[in-house]
């Protein structure tokens, strides 16, 4: 069959269509507030509260909060970071141009990724959301990747086995896990290696 039977590709989101490439918006905010470089990355990605707001056991707003109390930021700062915080990320073009193909070529694109809430909106004004025929974020389905049960869920949405789905991540963990439900997975290092594994997938589509 063409494509060796794949009928959808689900991407993750952060590492793989979305990267921080700048890092002045997150170095800017240090410098005002006299924080060492690093610090506000590893506050807002805090291990404790972060894996909370993207398992779904706190919304995003009670995740910032705790962010501005533990930055002593007033709320108007808060908002401020709010906004700015995910700035210098750059969406993967060739990716995006990848995906734009497979869908007029009728291909299914599902998109699996550990976040909070907040994602829907980034998604919405990155002009993401319109390209996934599904979205799947751990924060609404209260599990992430690697459990099982985050990518059964993407593939109850899409309404595949596992064997006719190929899942790209960045980290090799979430790939393995994926292989191991019998999905295809591809561990994504660069964009090049990425789209030559994926084209070897997809020889003869369509």
């Amino acid at each position: 069959m063409r494509g060796g039977g794949i009928e959808a590709v689900i991407f993750d989101y952060g590492g793989v269509l979305a990267r921080t490439v700048d890092p002045e918006p997150r170095a800017a905010w240090e410098r005002d507030l006299g924080l060492t470089p690093g610090t506000l990355t590893a506050t807002v990605h805090d291990k404790r509260l972060w894996v909370a707001a993207q398992n779904g056991d706190i919304d995003s707003d009670a995740h910032w909060q705790a962010v501005g109390a533990a930055l002593g930021l007033s709320e108007s700062q808060l908002r401020g970071l709010r906004a700015s915080f995910y700035a210098g990320d750059v969406l993967t073009q060739r990716l995006l141009a990848r995906i734009d193909r497979l869908r007029q070529q009728g291909m299914a694109l599902g998109l699996l990724s550990n976040f909070s809430t907040d994602l829907r909106g980034m998604l919405e004004a990155q002009d993401l959301a319109r390209r996934f025929d599904h979205i799947a974020i751990s924060a609404e389905l209260g599990v992430m990747k690697p459990d099982a049960a985050a990518y059964e869920a993407i593939l109850g949405m899409l309404a595949l086995p596992a064997s006719a789905c190929v899942f790209i991540d960045d980290l090799p963990a979430n790939v393995a896990a994926a292989r191991a439900l019998g999905m295809h997975g591809i561990t994504f290092e660069d964009t090049a290696s990425c789209l030559a594994a994926l084209e070897g997938l997809l020889r003869g589509w369509p």
